[in-house]
């Protein structure tokens, strides 16, 4: 992946340890703008869908209104408020799809909530559970629904690359045995759609999670999410098998910077901090004659 080229992320709240990351190194990126979307059946649903699909799916419960499909930042005081959002998320996704040469999917659950009235959900609002049933997707309905979906994204995008990724993070309400269940699922899809469709690669994230890490010191204090020290390591290791070497040193450069920026002075009048400006402007022009030899 290049520094110029475009990538529409997709999935659970791991994607929101990637995409958002790459982006601020300066890669082109459009990160989950339907929000964390967890199964793989929905992110399909929200990928090809128009503004207007998600009428259907509004409620209002107490003066919020909301919608079966989406979950945070999705709620809103009126319905026009919330068709205005979903509007400008749905357009988002249109350019970030139109513009990619990488789509990258993380799947996070192969448990469906389904409406007795809607059908599919990606959120049930915690509304009373008579109104929803749950199964468990087969692999065959996961990878026979995906390997259609890249056939028309192809016709978009010829040139796309496909990345998959199953999600580290443990879905505990479940429970364990049910995650267990779950990602082996997930797993076997990913594994169907890459062996039978070109130019699809898979980003071990939940082996190198269980594998290599494997001690619960790399999970955050609710022992589900990946700890800080965690994701950095993930990051690297994405960045090993993705990312282009020869804009290594903008990349570096690019996170010197931000942790500059990130840094708070003692006092921000003093030499010390006019010195730390300057060293930032000399890194921010290095930064930009980098760029403009990669274009």
């Amino acid at each position: 992946m290049g520094i110029s080229e475009g990538s529409l992320w997709m999935g659970s709240c791991f994607t929101e340890n990637l995409g958002p990351w790459l982006a601020s190194l300066g890669y082109p990126v459009c990160s989950n703008p339907f929000g964390v979307v967890y199964h793989p059946l929905i992110m399909e649903k929200l990928l090809f869908a128009a503004a207007e699909d998600f009428s259907p799916y509004h409620f209002c419960r107490e003066g919020v209104w909301q919608n079966f499909l989406l979950g945070q930042p999705f709620a809103c005081k009126s319905e026009q408020e919330l068709n205005e959002m979903i509007a400008i998320a749905a357009e988002n996704c249109r350019k970030g799809l139109e513009n990619c040469n990488w789509l990258l999917l993380t799947f996070g659950t192969a448990f469906l909530y389904e409406h007795h009235l809607l059908g599919p959900v990606g959120k049930c609002h915690k509304q009373p559970s008579e109104y929803f049933s749950k199964r468990l997707s087969t692999v065959e309905e996961i990878s026979t629904l995906w390997k259609k979906a890249i056939e028309k994204l192809r016709i978009i995008r010829p040139g796309l690359c496909i990345v998959l990724s199953l999600s580290p993070v443990r879905h505990s309400r479940d429970g364990m045995e049910e995650n267990t269940l779950s990602k082996s699922v997930l797993r076997l899809a990913i594994e169907e759609i890459r062996s039978s469709v070109p130019s699809v690669y898979y980003f071990p994230a939940f082996e190198l999670m269980n594998d290599e890490l494997r001690d619960y010191r790399f999970y955050a204090g609710d022992l589900v999410h990946p700890s800080a020290e965690a994701i950095d390591f993930l990051r690297h290791q994405f960045e090993l098998r993705f990312l282009r070497t020869e804009d290594e040193e903008i990349r570096r450069l690019s996170a010197e910077i931000i942790r500059m920026k990130n840094h708070r002075p003692f006092a921000d009048w003093s030499a010390e901090a006019e010195r730390r400006l300057q060293i930032l402007k000399s890194k921010e022009d290095q930064l930009e004659a980098l760029r403009n030899n990669n274009l």
